[in-house]
């Protein structure tokens, strides 16, 4: 954490601009961390959008920071998760971008900006300042999940409730591949839980299945796309790009599970380029999965179960240390504070 005292260098305030008068998850979590950490700030927002069990701002009155992006601010936010494209803004400065976008690897916008993107790789960089962030946890996830049964009093089984829904290909191969292994040592339990119900859930539960995304092939050297599709190409180039990559990382279970002190199972961050500002170590914080060696990941979660309890501690304590609202806007900051004027 930087020594930047936020209160102090953004005393005029952040301007936070959500296009269609929406903030989405992640801003409305960075909305609750410069309140906390004394930053003034406004926004164009009359909503929020998230997961029930994740939602920002909970009572939460948006109106009394409801306000036009005039000039003045120390700097403005300007959220372009719904259609993950660059905006330009006229007469105002610093202007920084925000993207959560499933597509949000695609995503480019022209330097001095800074992008904050989520789902970010080291697999797959577009070129300009690019800066991680994660979904993380709001205030309500964080106080809904301060007391939760220990690990002996869960359910020894491992929760699968992802809904249908389309790119998903990492669920689906690791539904054929994981989920079958892991069965052979403990009960997965396919459940759809309505909202309401979904904390509980999770709380009652030891294990969270919480990976998602989908594969990508490189197509940026494939010379037809050149020749008679130059725009798809042109959004198919990168400054960096590997053999493969899992893009669309990102995955509101992972967060709510830690949260909930579950033990949360996601592909291996690290061997995957999975790029986070702060990132969890494996069989400390979570569970790694290798997609080349699924059956042992199965038998080592078997085999380390005595380790369980220390993990579910270790990732919730790691999540809000590095992920609850104030941490995150204070990096959001101390990125800001380098472009100012």
């Amino acid at each position: 954490m930087s020594n930047l005292d936020p209160a102090k260098t953004f005393q005029r305030g952040v301007y936070v601009y959500a296009a269609d008068e929406t903030l989405t998850h992640f801003s409305g979590c960075l909305v609750e961390g410069f309140l906390a950490l004394g930053v003034p700030v406004k926004t164009n927002a009359k909503q929020l959008t998230s997961r029930p069990v994740s939602m920002p701002l909970h009572g939460f009155d948006l109106a009394t920071i409801h306000g036009e992006p005039l000039t003045g601010f120390a700097a403005y936010l300007i959220d372009i998760s719904a259609t993950n494209t660059f905006v330009p803004v006229e007469g105002l400065s610093p202007v920084a971008y925000i993207t959560t976008s499933d597509i949000s690897a695609f995503c480019e916008v022209p330097d001095p900006h800074v992008l904050f993107t989520a789902h970010s790789s080291r697999a797959a960089v577009k070129p300009g300042k690019r800066v991680p962030i994660a979904f993380g946890l709001p205030q309500k996830l964080i106080a809904g999940t301060e007391q939760t049964p220990a690990m002996t009093e869960r359910r020894q089984e491992a929760m699968h409730s992802f809904r249908p829904t389309l790119q998903q290909g990492v669920r689906a191969l690791l539904d054929l591949a994981f989920v079958p292994a892991l069965e052979r040592h403990l009960p997965v339990r396919r459940v759809n839980v309505p909202p309401k119900d979904y904390l509980q859930a999770l709380k009652e539960t030891a294990v969270c299945l919480c990976y998602g995304g989908d594969f990508y092939s490189p197509i940026q050297g494939n010379e037809w796309f050149a020749k008679n599709q130059p725009d798809v190409a042109a959004l198919h180039a990168f400054e960096t790009l590997e053999a493969a990559a899992v893009l669309r990382w990102d995955s509101w279970r992972f967060w709510e599970a830690l949260a909930a002190g579950c033990i949360a199972i996601h592909l291996d961050f690290e061997k995957y380029g999975f790029d986070l500002p702060v990132m969890p170590e494996p069989w400390v914080h979570y569970v790694p999965l290798d997609l080349a060696n699924l059956e042992h990941a199965a038998t080592e979660l078997w085999d380390r179960r005595d380790e369980w309890p220390a993990i579910a501690a270790q990732g919730r304590a790691w999540a809000i240390e590095h992920y609850a609202p104030a941490p995150t806007a204070h990096r959001v900051l101390a990125a800001l504070a380098e472009v100012l004027p």
